[in-house]
């Protein structure tokens, strides 16, 4: 598809995942939206390959997973109006707005690795146009729309994204080999970070084959870039 930029990449990346492998694909089961795994650059038909997500820093991959859990203003603002004469909350309260409990620490690792290949920078102005001017709107049952970055990075759009990712995906180049390996883009929460969405092949084993050098580490409460990430989505730790 010409018209797309694609970036060439060779380079140090991060992830944070499960355990007891972060670096492996997440398995089918887990895919809890409409049989969907629920990132942004997903298969949206569900049908032919997952997606693997990395950052170019600890600090990038953290913001990304840890977003779940930020404050929501409005809702507390809400819930300090309540008058609760009969003491339910005392007796029955959830989790304070903002909180992250140990356990999440529990089930994941930090990871870095060597990852290589082609991808589609999407938000770049030349992916635009031909993503707008080629997209297949109908196929996927979208009414179409005038795109732009704050479309591509807006979270309620994953219907849109995951559909762009599937037709990105199919792109072959003139010789039918596959024309990218993934998607490059920039983090919701702050645009010096860049992310990779890389595509599962039908020749990947049980990691991607654009990953080499794999290794993963324990997190901790006292790693410098946790504490960044609760530092700038003002989280804190639940007792």
């Amino acid at each position: 598809m010409m018209g797309l930029a694609i970036a060439e990449v060779s380079e140090q990346v991060w992830r944070v995942g499960y355990r007891p492998d972060p670096w492996a694909w997440a398995d089918w089961r887990y895919a809890n939206d409409a049989g969907r795994f629920n990132g942004r650059w997903d298969d949206q038909l569900a049908e032919l390959f997952r997606t693997l997500y990395t950052g170019e820093s600890l600090l990038a991959c953290l913001l990304e997973v840890l977003a779940q859990f930020r404050p929501e203003p409005q809702t507390d603002a809400e819930l300090d109006e309540i008058e609760d004469e009969a003491g339910e909350v005392e007796l029955y309260p959830d989790a304070p707005s903002g909180t992250v409990g140990y356990g999440w620490l529990e089930e994941r690792f930090g990871g870095k690795a060597d990852q290589t290949g082609r991808y589609c920078s999407v938000t770049h102005s030349e992916s635009l146009a031909a993503i707008q001017a080629n997209f297949p709107f109908a196929r996927f049952k979208l009414t179409p729309i005038q795109l732009d970055t704050s479309v591509l990075k807006d979270a309620r759009r994953r219907d849109l994204t995951r559909s762009i990712a599937r037709w990105i995906f199919e792109l072959r180049d003139e010789n039918q080999n596959d024309l990218v390996d993934g998607i490059q883009f920039t983090s919701r929460f702050g645009d010096e970070y860049r992310m990779w969405a890389i595509f599962e092949r039908a020749a990947d084993g049980v990691t991607s084959g654009h990953l080499t050098n794999e290794e993963t580490f324990e997190l901790h409460p006292e790693t410098p870039e946790l504490v960044d990430a609760f530092r700038l989505h003002n989280l804190r730790w639940k007792d």
